[in-house]
């Protein structure tokens, strides 16, 4: 009797070692799952954020399927799309991704912009370099990129030497 209670033991003891191996797997798993979907979701965000980009998730939180988050172009995404565009004619180390926003990729239009980042801060120090008293502004052409925005004499120059911006109105 004492040799049956001890095989029942050790059965048991190796299913609780199964079990327990199977539900760590399982829970790695959905950790892994759960990671990726933050970082697709923070992906979302960010590519809305940047591009200006309304989002409409309201498939998305019945389906759970990320496929189904609507990036839908506003007039200031319109306005970035062409103001990188025009930069790109006359800065052609910078890429646009016209494919992809004819095909309205955002996720892609948006990897294209990040990845264009260091190039065009690079563009952006040599332009507004000046004289050797001025300070560079690296951030010049992403400033104007995302917001429109010049803050610097030397590239609105730039700008409006190559057709991109007319005169400044300013006095």
């Amino acid at each position: 009797m004492n040799r049956k209670r001890l095989i029942l033991l050790a059965i048991v003891v190796v299913l609780a070692i199964c079990i327990s191996i199977a539900f760590h797997y399982w829970n790695k798993a959905q950790q892994e799952k759960e990671a990726a979907d933050r970082d697709l979701r923070n992906k979302y965000g960010y590519t809305a954020g940047s591009l200006h980009l309304d989002v409409d998730t309201s498939e998305y939180e019945q389906t759970g399927d990320f496929h189904d988050i609507e990036l839908t172009p506003t007039d200031l995404t319109y306005d970035l799309l062409q103001r990188w565009e025009s930069i790109t004619e006359v800065i052609p180390t910078i890429d646009y991704p016209k494919e992809a926003v004819e095909k309205e990729d955002w996720l892609k239009v948006f990897s294209t912009l990040a990845d264009n980042r260091f190039e065009a801060m690079d563009v952006s120090k040599e332009i507004t370099k000046g004289n050797e008293e001025a300070t560079t502004d690296s951030m010049a052409i992403l400033d104007y990129l995302y917001k429109g925005i010049v803050y610097n004499d030397y590239f609105r120059e730039f700008l409006e030497d190559n057709g991109i911006e007319g005169p400044d109105q300013r006095d």
